[in-house]
């Protein structure tokens, strides 16, 4: 697994990730069937190969029976039903979806497979079983290709509540005989992740992971990326709109009918704040020396930084978070260590925290978020730094 920036697939991602690769930003692309046919995914995919990308594709199977006319595209489909019938598969079933998954992989060109995979509930065995079973056929499949196969683990709210669950979820996928882990963590629903003590398990998870001596692929890890690396990830999957900043299952069900962001204004991420501005209202009201602070430039802002500013689609806000992100990845995967990479984080977050400190005393009172969420990010990394400093250790000697 190459070591970086992954771009995690969503709608309207085809285009924005080759101009990312063009540029240089991210060393993967991860495909989402629920977004793209199955004939267009191959084709994009042979273009980011071309473009020095790895390429993965995760089938989705967190709601087992969601369909929409693109996942009907894949051979995979005939294996999306519910969880109850999924857990009763034959093992002449599960040959057929190794076929299935082989056909497509190499189709695609992966450079690994990642199982399909149910999402773990507490206390449910009968979900740790069938992820084992399905691993198992990704497993034979990888194997064919000759490329590495990684475990979906991805832990559901029931588990996410708690440390005991959280250890228990971990223990059994670890369980697996897996090439590495794409792993994914449900929060409660928010814009951000803000709570210290959730953070700090997934961060922990993350280590337990990281652990195992295989690759860790924090996936949907969105703004999140700046704390990956020091739980020990190897790389990390970011994405353009806010149901690619952290896992939701949402993605996956029947749609509410309510509508997106509609008219809203474009957010401009700052690499310093870590975290948006509204832009222009909000960039506006700062003077000349608070804008050159939090206006941190990219190669997709430059109606942002032109004097005087133009107008700026939120499409391209878009752009310019996905190579922030992408950059931030870069520089914490250059570290040599997941401690030293967890200070750094902890450092970016401290400076974000002050500077929103000299923010308000201007007067101005940002609209998205004041410091809430960098301040128990900044905890919650120290939190794992400080109680398993054994395991840094050790992570240093592997």
């Amino acid at each position: 697994m190459k070591r970086g920036a992954w771009h995690q697939f969503g709608d309207r991602s085809q285009k924005l990730v080759v101009e990312q690769l063009t540029a240089g930003h991210g060393v993967g692309v991860i495909l989402s069937p629920r977004d793209l046919t199955r004939d267009m995914a191959v084709q994009y995919a042979a273009q980011y190969i071309d473009l020095g990308a790895e390429v993965l594709i995760d089938p989705q199977f967190y709601v087992p029976d969601f369909s929409n006319n693109n996942l009907d595209t894949y051979g995979l489909s005939e294996f999306r039903t519910s969880l109850s019938t999924l857990r009763q598969i034959t093992e002449g079933e599960l040959s057929d979806l190794a076929g299935e998954l082989e056909t497509l992989g190499s189709a695609l060109r992966v450079s690994g497979l990642i199982a399909p995979a149910a999402i773990y509930e507490a206390g449910r065995t009968d979900i740790v079983e069938l992820n084992a079973r399905l691993f198992g056929a990704a497993k034979r499949a990888g194997d064919v290709l000759g490329v590495p196969t990684f475990a979906s683990v991805t832990l559901a709210q029931s588990v996410t509540n708690s440390d005991s669950t959280v250890a228990a979820a971990v223990d059994a996928a670890t369980a697996i005989n897996a090439d590495g882990w794409y792993y994914a963590f449900e929060f409660r629903e928010e814009r951000i992740p803000s709570a210290r003590d959730a953070v700090h398990r997934c961060c922990d998870a993350g280590l337990s992971l990281a652990m195992t001596g295989r690759p860790v692929l924090h996936a949907y890890a969105g703004p999140m990326c700046l704390l990956s690396y020091g739980f020990g990830a190897t790389a990390v999957g970011v994405g353009h709109s806010q149901n690619l900043w952290k896992f939701t299952r949402q993605r996956w069900e029947p749609p509410s009918g309510q509508g997106g962001g509609g008219d809203a204004p474009p957010r401009f991420f700052s690499k310093t704040l870590w975290g948006t501005v509204v832009y222009p209202d909000e960039t506006h009201t700062m003077d000349t020396k608070l804008r050159a602070q939090v206006l941190t430039p990219t190669s997709f802002c430059e109606p942002v930084m032109a004097i005087p500013p133009t107008e700026w689609p939120r499409w391209e806000a878009g752009k310019h978070l996905v190579c922030t992100l992408a950059e931030t990845a870069e520089e914490l995967a250059a570290f040599a260590t997941a401690r030293r990479s967890a200070q750094f984080a902890g450092e970016r977050l401290a400076n974000a925290v002050a500077l929103y400190g000299a923010i308000r005393q201007t007067g101005i009172q940002l609209k998205d978020s004041a410091d809430a969420y960098q301040k128990n990010w900044r905890l919650a990394i120290w939190d794992v730094l400080k109680k398993r400093a054994a395991d840094f250790d050790y992570l240093e000697l592997m």
